[in-house]
């Protein structure tokens, strides 16, 4: 049996315990008994086997509560269009919260990304943050607005891939390349390089990515789970060892939620 006709069978089972609360129609909670969840394969957030981060934090959050969390690994375009168009999965894992996608999300992030800063080693290029960039040449995949336009005090080149993005620092078009790690890391890999070609650093300031959920009745159930879950975890400390195994920081959404109960 294919995935597809599986998630018919279950939202068709579900929703014949959908109750009407007399504003709209709601799955009861008691009856969802598993989710699906999906993102591209990334390293220690989330494996192929289960594992990682990002996985390791909704199975907490779900799973004692009776709700089986099942992964899977797709790549990142392929896995927003089954959420959102054909909702073969319930939710897609670290999206933006001010995605353009047709997503819901919860209050609280899943994580913080860094973006990296990627330079030729052999050009010896310092990074001390953004003030390395001043007089540069900085590419970025456009309509990223990284840094915004008045704060820009460098030459800017946008590109359309991270692909892009490395052929031109290697041809010295541009001299720093921000870019989300895993993309840079899966081109580097692709391309059969060696990382100590590049120098790598970090953007000073991360952004919080999400758990984006289906724009679908039984996501909001699932939503108001991860929001009742997540703070009672934290106060748990339940949570606090899984960023900590992972070497990654718990989002501030997450320990001002906490810190302001």
């Amino acid at each position: 049996m294919n995935k597809l006709l599986t998630l018919l069978i279950l939202i068709s089972s579900s929703q014949s315990y959908a109750a009407d609360d007399g504003k709209n129609t709601v799955f009861l909670r008691e009856n969802i008994k598993a989710m699906s969840v999906v993102a591209p394969e990334w390293e220690g957030q989330t494996n192929a086997d289960g594992t990682g981060l990002y996985w390791d934090v909704l199975k907490t959050i779900y799973e004692p509560v009776g709700v089986k969390v099942k992964t899977a690994n797709v790549p990142w375009n392929r896995a927003m269009k089954m959420v959102t168009k054909y909702q073969v999965y319930n939710a897609i894992a670290g999206e933006y919260k001010d995605s353009e996608e047709d997503l819901l999300f919860p209050d609280y992030a899943l994580d913080v990304e860094y973006m990296s800063v990627l330079s030729m080693a052999s050009k010896k290029l310092p990074w001390d943050g953004v003030a390395s960039l001043k007089g540069k040449r900085v590419g970025w995949i456009k309509d990223y607005d990284l840094i915004t336009e008045d704060k820009r005090d460098f030459e800017l080149v946008e590109y359309r891939s991270t692909a892009q993005g490395i052929e031109l620092l290697q041809e010295g078009k541009i001299d720093y390349l921000i870019d989300e790690w895993n993309e840079i890391a899966a081109v580097v890999a692709e391309r059969k390089e060696d990382m100590t070609l590049y120098r790598m650093g970090e953007m000073p300031e991360g952004t919080d990515v999400y758990v984006g959920f289906a724009n679908t009745p039984l996501s909001q159930v699932l939503i108001s789970i991860y929001n009742e879950r997540v703070p009672e975890l934290m106060r748990q400390k339940q949570l606090q060892p899984l960023y900590k195994k992972w070497e990654s920081e718990v989002p501030a959404s997450v320990t001002d939620a906490v810190q302001g109960q």
